[in-house]
């Protein structure tokens, strides 16, 4: 925390949320309010929880599935759950608020499905925990996939479950519907996907959870969602990327991910498509926008509007410098081209001190890719291109003279968009 910049502040001060924000960098993240822990989601027993993947429900509401919980502000005090679904709405451009929890008992989140939270020598269960990756929303039916941990960060197998109630009850979809953790050489362990209903696929993108990954990409139509086989992956083969190949990864070389976040941002034709997640090679929550689920991942623009750090006393929520961030997941209601209009779930855990674990809600500005970016895209993205400048500095066959080059337009760019001269 630095200076005067409180990192609980929430949206309750509309004043104070936009004035902070404007004097920063756009490309940065900005608080708009914590979304659990106490005087939030404590009174459905959420005192302490991470993750935070959220869908729109059939029904409007907002439908959300948190990782490990506890009923205190403290890891590892009392009522052990995971998963667990918090149910609210959003006003545009606002926070979250939850309004009951998932399962039998809506005033208290109770632990989606029976299991015994075990630990070796593995005599009641087998298993420790299992994490949500994401939610999907096809029809009138929602869809969790999960990934059973046996041993943090383990993975023993994946597996989807079904909720047809806007995500009150859960029902796991039979043996079809688990996936070994090996699957696709463990980059099919932990999965963001969507829904194109122009096209009537659901695209999957899924990396190792184990050890973080680039990105793989495969679909599936939306009556195979619990039938293994039918999922169908992109790759690259004898020159060509083609759906029905073994899936290649997607990303650039050196980019390694672990939980992910994939929206369809938009309707028809001027729909894009959000991909995203905790980047560990950037230290930080990093985005990028596609024109469709086969676009050119290499070809586009990555942001990383979220810092993680490890420097608690850095910490600057306003700037988005965020102690020890992960998660990120795309927030219903987001929107493209609008300023702040990306809002984020984005987790934190001090592993000293076990407090904060808790899920926050971030705002931070995106462009279409079919849209010619206005002052604020540009500014946001100025920073990301003077970065990806200085890593090619010293490269083979890259000319120092042509890199100053650039850097100096950039930066006179940067300064007249600030309306600077100098």
């Amino acid at each position: 925390m630095s200076g005067s910049d409180d990192p609980d502040k929430t949206i309750g001060d509309t004043n104070m949320r936009w004035t902070r924000r404007d004097a920063r960098t756009a490309n940065e993240g900005m608080k708009i309010c914590n979304l659990t822990g106490p005087g939030l989601s404590s009174r459905f027993g959420v005192g302490a929880a991470d993750l935070g993947a959220m869908v729109e429900a059939p029904n409007g509401d907002i439908v959300a599935v948190f990782g490990d919980t506890w009923r205190d502000a403290l890891v590892g005090s009392s009522d052990w759950r995971s998963p667990v679904v918090l149910i609210g709405s959003r006003e545009a451009g606002g926070p979250v608020v939850w309004h009951r929890a998932g399962g039998p008992d809506p005033g208290y989140a109770r632990q989606l499905w029976p299991y015994i939270h075990d630990s070796p020598p593995w005599k009641h269960g087998g298993f420790s925990t299992v994490i949500p990756s994401d939610l999907l929303r096809v029809g009138n039916d929602l869809y969790l996939h999960a990934m059973v941990i046996r041993g943090f960060p383990a993975v023993a197998w994946t597996e989807i479950w079904r909720s047809a109630d806007n995500g009150v009850t859960w029902g796991h979809m039979g043996a079809g519907a688990a996936f070994a953790a090996d699957l696709h050489d463990g980059l099919a362990q932990s999965w963001t996907w969507d829904f194109d209903p122009d096209d009537g696929w659901v695209y999957v993108i899924s990396t190792a959870f184990q050890s973080g990954s680039g990105m793989i990409l495969r679909r599936v139509r939306p009556d195979g969602i619990g039938d293994r086989s039918a999922y169908i992956g992109w790759g690259y083969r004898d020159g060509a990327w083609a759906w029905g190949n073994p899936p290649t990864v997607i990303t650039p070389d050196g980019e390694t991910w672990r939980e992910t976040t994939f929206r369809r941002i938009g309707v028809g034709q001027q729909a894009n498509w959000i991909l995203g997640g905790f980047c560990i090679s950037d230290s930080g929550l990093s985005y990028r926008v596609l024109a469709s689920p086969t676009d050119n991942v290499h070809r586009r623009v990555k942001t990383t509007p979220i810092a993680e750090i490890h420097d608690w006393r850095r910490e600057d929520h306003a700037g988005g410098r965020v102690g020890q961030a992960y998660g990120g997941y795309i927030i219903p209601g987001s929107t493209l081209d609008d300023a702040h209009g990306v809002h984020l779930a984005v987790s934190q855990w001090n592993t000293r001190t076990n407090w904060p674990y808790r899920v926050m809600q971030f705002a931070t500005t995106l462009s279409s890719v079919s849209v010619t970016p206005n002052s604020s895209v540009l500014a946001q993205r100025i920073p990301d291109w003077l970065a990806t400048l200085e890593a090619h500095r010293g490269v083979a066959g890259t000319a120092g003279e042509k890199l100053d080059a650039a850097r100096m337009a950039l930066d006179a760019l940067q300064r007249a968009l600030e309306g600077r001269s100098w």
